[in-house]
């Protein structure tokens, strides 16, 4: 049974991705029955964690994304720790560190954050403190030509992350769209392991960010 901080830190993540969060979206990613999350938004709005507008739209309050930052950053900074200590790979490390992240008190948490010397963002690239800084946008979004570096991969779709790995597509890795299929089609993209074929909702769950500069030559 999902509780309260599964919902709140999925409400979270889904806000990162620039998604709009109803019932019916959280019951579909929690993977549970739109009753069942229903009654929990309903329990949610009623201890002051979310509101929900007309149009069923859910927002966090202050109390409620205070909470789901916890609880985001622990995630995070448990896969950093299985990556970095474990020797795991990206891919594989979110479903693992959602069965720890509730075992985690603050000074856990803290002597984690230390011991990886605070780092700034998770194996996906998304930032273990609230703010992301970084002028991202969605791969799904890039024109023909266009290029960057992949600076975040979203969790929502767990499944999905080792093909992606599998073709190429992981965190850090520089990425040119060489060509878009019209009417919705696919993107053909090259990276440094070669050319593949991404679909349009694929490429919007990958967020790119400027390459950054090659420093100018000495004259």
């Amino acid at each position: 049974m999902r509780g309260i901080e599964d919902y709140l830190e999925e409400i979270k993540r889904l806000e990162e991705d620039g998604d709009r969060i109803t019932a019916t979206v959280l019951a579909r990613t929690l993977d549970v029955s739109l009753p069942s999350a229903s009654e929990m938004l309903k329990r949610l709005a009623g201890e002051g964690y979310l509101s929900r507008e007309d149009g069923g739209t859910i927002l966090l309050t202050g109390d409620g994304r205070r909470l789901a930052h916890t609880m985001l950053r622990r995630h995070r900074l448990v896969e950093c720790l299985l990556v970095a200590k474990l020797g795991m790979s990206w891919y594989e490390v979110h479903g693992e560190a959602h069965k720890i992240e509730h075992a985690i008190s603050a000074r856990v948490e803290e002597a984690m954050a230390k011991a990886l010397d605070y780092p700034d963002f998770c194996p996906h690239g998304h930032p273990i403190c609230p703010v992301d800084l970084r002028a991202l946008w969605r791969l799904s979004e890039t024109e023909a030509g266009g290029t960057g570096v992949v600076a975040q991969i979203s969790e929502v779709k767990e499944d999905v992350l080792p093909y992606l790995d599998k073709i190429g597509i992981s965190p850090g890795v520089e990425v040119y769209v060489k060509d878009i299929a019209p009417l919705g089609g696919p993107l053909t993209v090259e990276t440094d392991t070669g050319v593949t074929s991404l679909g349009r909702e694929l490429a919007a769950m990958v967020r790119l960010t400027a390459a950054p500069q090659e420093p100018p030559l000495p004259p």
